[in-house]
């Protein structure tokens, strides 16, 4: 028997099976089971256990709300996904467990404002009838650029 979050968190969870889901609990996003055991070493923070009802213990690691950004920065380069869940209402109205969403998936193909400081982030495609066409747009700086040819 899970304890009422855990049965929340396995929820949403469920919403990302190839995600790492940062799961908000008040002024940290926690990771548990298999998402905390991937993620504690790319993090280099501490693997823990928490109790997840019926006596079970599951493997759960957290880092900080306010310095999230590092974190994710750490997972992305490394090749996850990560779902960022968030309380959407308020702890102290709330009547039994807060209610939380996934609010914005992050992965190695999007960008983050402290990511596009680090390196450049390319979007291309290319076009092919009678001519060739190539466009492509540096989406951390807006360059953008075109090319065209019959050959």
């Amino acid at each position: 028997m899970s304890t009422p979050m855990m049965k929340q968190y396995r929820s949403i969870k469920a919403q990302v099976p190839d995600a790492i889901l940062f799961f908000r609990l008040g002024d940290f996003y926690e990771m548990f089971g298999e998402d905390a055991q991937i993620a504690a070493p790319v993090l280099e923070i501490a693997l823990t256990s928490r109790e997840a009802g019926g006596g079970e213990r599951i493997p759960m690691c957290g880092v900080p709300y306010h310095s999230m950004e590092g974190y994710l920065i750490k997972l992305v380069n490394a090749g996850y996904k990560v779902a960022i869940c968030e309380q959407v209402e308020d702890p102290q109205t709330a009547k039994g467990i807060v209610k939380r969403e996934i609010v914005r998936i992050v992965s190695p193909g999007t960008i983050t404002e402290a990511l596009s400081e680090q390196t450049n982030n390319f979007l291309a495609s290319v076009f092919h009838e009678q001519d060739w066409g190539l466009a492509f747009v540096d989406i951390s700086t807006g360059e953008f650029t075109i090319f065209q040819t019959d050959s």
